[in-house]
């Protein structure tokens, strides 16, 4: 999933911007990625399992939500499978 050593490569002409510079823009975003992490971070450390009352899905619209604030309009597209 995704394009091996990518940050290597981005990393002499990539810079950090503050998320209010993107505002009024189309933002595009792996979704894969997003739920990757957000299934990682949802998980019991001890079992594995993913944690009750869905925190994923809320930790997924609360990003959504950040976006939309600052008036970014975002656009989806999977590379890979989704974590199972």
């Amino acid at each position: 999933m995704g394009v091996k050593n990518l940050w290597r490569l981005l990393l002499p002409t990539g810079k950090r911007v503050s998320i209010e510079t993107l505002s009024h823009q189309t933002l595009a975003i792996d979704a894969s990625i997003w739920l990757t992490q957000i299934s990682k971070a949802c998980r019991d450390p001890e079992t594995g399992r993913l944690l009750p009352n869905r925190p994923h899905v809320r930790i997924f619209l609360l990003r959504l939500m950040r976006l939309l604030y600052h008036r970014i309009k975002p656009l989806w597209y999977l590379t890979g499978s989704c974590p199972k």
